[in-house]
């Protein structure tokens, strides 16, 4: 399994998003795969990716 991980940069620039805000509400929701707990937090690529296949942002309802 890939455990390369993404900093919330590297996310927001693979979802094309410019806020953090944006990020944090994906998170919120629970849409979106769960940081790793670190300084700063990353995401594991293969979730991101995951994530994105599955639908990405269309499957979070407001």
């Amino acid at each position: 399994m890939d455990r390369t991980l993404m900093t919330s940069d590297e996310v927001m620039n693979k979802l094309g998003i410019s806020s953090r805000q944006t990020l944090w509400d994906y998170e919120r929701r629970r849409k979106f795969p769960r940081p790793i707990r670190l300084r700063p937090k990353a995401y594991l690529r293969t979730d991101v990716y995951k994530w994105i296949k599955n639908g990405g942002a269309s499957q979070i309802t407001p």
